[in-house]
């Protein structure tokens, strides 16, 4: 009977929380000493915020904001806290501060004192636009995706050469390059030590990074020099100086200072919800700075927000200052219908769990040209779906770490404006444990040299890569680098690409239980030989309705289940429309493919032992992988004197030992009387020990792979499941009971075809 008091209460305390829910109001023209009304808004934000309860609502009237929305309090599931516009008025938040007291100089030049200077973060508006900083050449009205870059004629590890720079010893000294060296595949920045005009050459310290030839500057290699007084010659362009705490501009043609609203960069976020949970934030713009989520953000959505210039940084490091994009991490948040533009970097990164970003426009990342793309997903379960993404200076979407995902119906299009050898989506060195990349428009790579579509480098594991269209791009359509195992490539549709084609720098050519089906590709197959590759269509031009303008569907077949768009059959719809959200909103749903890796966290790289039972003494634990597994990329072994690991481990492998140790886990939903392979990599410490992979409760004999090798070696064992089953138990062990250690890493279990 208390039980059922207790709940109701607890109700009743709910409901009469939403009935007696608030409204309260901010204008740039109200006052904190006002109640909060329409007729007596408040004059900031944090004021708003500091009387916000669960359930209560804060219009924002029309007007600029020069504050960061930080709730005080977290709403609840019934009763969440709301932050929104008022009617169709327009609230802008912004992370910049107005510059005043201009003093004219020579040359067309103003200068102000600007004592906030954010360092490598510094970034100034005009009338709300963002400019340049002073450069040489001078990038004036040129877009940041294509901008003048001078060309070195020569250079080293710590030395570029150009003929064409101009100026004296001191011009340089001290400036910012920013250099596209070696194969470009970024753009890296570095500080100028010194300047000789008479060999026209620059010099700079040495960096691990330069060190490697991938990176180096060469004949060729587009530069930009910045950050110095003697850049400062065009209009549209500012210098800082720190010293003097001024910053100086030459004001874009037909500016009148006197009216014109000159600002810079002094925060790094405009809506900062970490440790909030319950929020809602609905139609607001924001500028000059960020949207910050972390690991204890949950159920907050976001809503129809449009944000620009949300981060800014050529050099790597920058200032400590808390700076970020747009970023949902946490779990269960939700951002729907909004556009989101312009970050040196990535524009949105997403982390956590259960998160979705549904029906957004996100468009114009990376125009520093860093490692990252215009979207960066990460996390577990992450959902994303019916996006727009457009314009990166390297990769639009970057998947590295992203795990049991569903990316779908997305428009993606136009990457490498800056760098070179990179995909439309790209990612690396990941389990991505059967997260699914199907359904999207994938087109329009810029990249002038190794420009696939959907690009999986070295050590991509378990992904499911079907039914995407993929147009315009110089590479594969669909590039899976080796080694990398259980990739499944099939049903997708291309145009105007190149063959299809898999690389390794240490040339182990090992695509396991990989496979390639039911694709229309445009060129060659050319993949290592055990990769299943069956049923493809390789033809220069098929019979699509309309390709150059998007239209994959076939005219006349091609064969049973070929290609991305069945005959007779619609391509769903792709992309954003801002105005008409999917209905119902998509939700994530786990992969079901009877051939995809039946093994959860078979690579564990969950950062846990999650799907696995200890056995065995229970000394079983992750310990550090070896990365790419390439000796001379990634120099952790040695011992080895430059021979590549046979196998590559990611970020963890696991460890087994002293004295027998092991783990186990029952696979489900397999097919009765279905043949099933078992794969694992193995390894142990000295040749004294051995370890092995079992498999029982299937409806058979046990069977086992013992291995004694102190090398990665793979083993398979081949699982006929009896007629009326649909699991089986599989496990590792440490048999031995010495002293020694034991490896395992990289487990399959996948239905068997020859």
């Amino acid at each position: 009977m208390k039980k059922h008091l207790s709940i109701s209460l607890i109700a009743w305390v709910l409901q009469a929380s939403v009935l007696h829910a608030a409204s309260y109001y901010v204008s740039p023209s109200g006052s904190d000493a006002n109640s909060g009304t329409l007729e007596k808004p408040f004059a900031t934000i944090a004021k708003a915020s500091s009387t916000l309860k669960p359930g209560d609502t804060c219009f924002l009237r029309e007007g600029v904001y020069r504050e960061t929305l930080t709730p005080k309090m977290s709403g609840s599931k019934n009763a969440p806290i709301t932050f929104t516009n008022y009617k169709d008025e327009r609230a802008v938040l912004r992370g910049d501060d107005l510059i005043t007291g201009w003093k004219e100089e020579k040359g067309g030049v103003y200068s102000a004192e600007l004592p906030w200077s954010l360092d490598e973060r510094n970034q100034l508006f005009v009338d709300g636009q963002m400019i340049h900083e002073a450069t040489w050449p001078a990038l004036g009205d040129k877009p940041l995706f294509k901008p003048y870059r001078a060309k070195a004629d020569g250079g080293s590890k710590t030395t570029l050469t150009c003929k064409k720079i101009p100026g004296t010893a001191a011009d340089w000294k001290g400036a910012e390059l920013w250099c596209a060296g070696g194969a470009q595949w970024i753009c890296w920045t570095i500080s100028v030590t010194g300047y000789d005009p008479n060999t026209h050459t620059l010099t700079f310290e040495p960096s691990k990074r330069l060190s490697k030839h991938w990176y180096q500057v060469k004949k060729g290699s587009p530069f930009v020099l910045r950050g110095v007084r003697a850049a400062l010659k065009k209009p549209g362009q500012w210098y800082y100086d720190k010293a003097l705490q001024r910053v100086f501009v030459i004001p874009p043609a037909g500016t009148d200072m006197k009216k014109t609203i000159i600002s810079a960069k002094r925060r790094g976020v405009a809506i900062n919800l970490a440790d909030r949970s319950y929020i809602h934030i609905r139609d607001l713009e924001f500028c000059g700075a960020g949207l910050l989520t972390d690991e204890t953000s949950t159920h907050n959505e976001l809503v129809g927000l449009k944000g620009s210039y949300v981060d800014h940084l050529y050099k790597e490091g920058g200032n400590p200052i808390q700076c970020v994009p747009v970023v949902l991490k946490g779990h269960h948040n939700l951002l729907l219908n909004c556009d989101l533009s312009y970050a040196s970097s990535s524009v949105l990164i997403t982390g956590g769990e259960d998160n979705r970003v549904i029906n957004c426009h996100i468009h114009h990342g990376g125009y520093a040209g860093l490692w990252s793309g215009t979207v960066t997903l990460k996390g577990r379960r992450i959902l994303f779906s019916n996006n727009t993404v457009r314009i990166a200076g390297r990769d639009l979407i970057n998947t590295h770490y992203l795990m049991e995902s569903l990316v779908q119906y997305n428009d993606v299009s136009e990457a490498g404006y800056l760098t070179h050898d990179l995909g439309m989506f790209y990612g690396h060195n990941t389990d991505f444990a059967n997260t699914e990349f199907c359904y999207n428009y994938v087109h329009d790579n810029r990249a002038k040299r190794c420009a696939p579509g959907i690009y999986f480098d070295h050590l991509s594991n378990n992904a499911l890569i079907h039914h995407n269209l993929i147009r315009n791009c110089n590479g594969s359509p669909v590039q899976v680098n080796n080694p990398s195992y259980g990739m499944m490539v099939f049903n997708n549709s291309a145009w105007k690409t190149g063959g299809t084609k898999t690389f390794d720098h240490s040339r182990r050519n090992d695509l396991h239980l990989s496979r390639f089906f039911n694709n229309i590709f445009n060129r060659e197959i050319r993949l290592t030989k055990n990769v299943t590759v069956t049923n493809n269509v390789v033809n220069g031009s098929p019979p699509y309705a309309d390709p150059n303008n998007g239209d994959f569907r076939l005219t006349k077949s091609l064969g049973e289940d070929i290609g991305a768009i069945p005959l007779g059959k619609e391509f769903p719809r792709v992309g954003c429309d801002l105005e008409n959200p999917p209905q119902p909103l998509p939700v994530y749903k786990p992969a079901d493919f009877p051939f995809m890796n039946k093994v959860y966290n078979s690579c564990f790289e969950f950062g846990t032992l999650e799907g696995w039972e200890k056995t065995g003494k229970s000394g079983a634990a992750l310990v550090k992988g070896n990365g790419w597994g390439n000796d001379h990329v990634v120099p952790l072994d040695p011992e080895r004197k430059g021979r590549p690991h046979p196998t590559g481990t990611m970020r963890n492998e696991m460890k087994l030992g002293p004295g027998r140790d092991g783990l186990q886990q029952t696979v489900k939903d397999l097919m009765p009387g279905a043949t099933y392979v078992l794969s694992a990599w193995m390894r142990v410490s000295d040749k004294d020990e051995k370890v092995r992979i079992v498999v029982k409760d299937y409806g058979g004999k046990e069977l086992q792979e013992i291995s004694s090798s102190t090398e990665w070696t793979r083993k398979d064992i081949l699982i006929e499941v009896g007629a009326k089953e649909t699991q089986a138990t599989i496990s590792i062990e440490k048999t031995s009971d010495g002293e020694g250690l034991a490896w395992g890493d990289n487990f399959i279990v996948q239905l068997h075809k020859p």
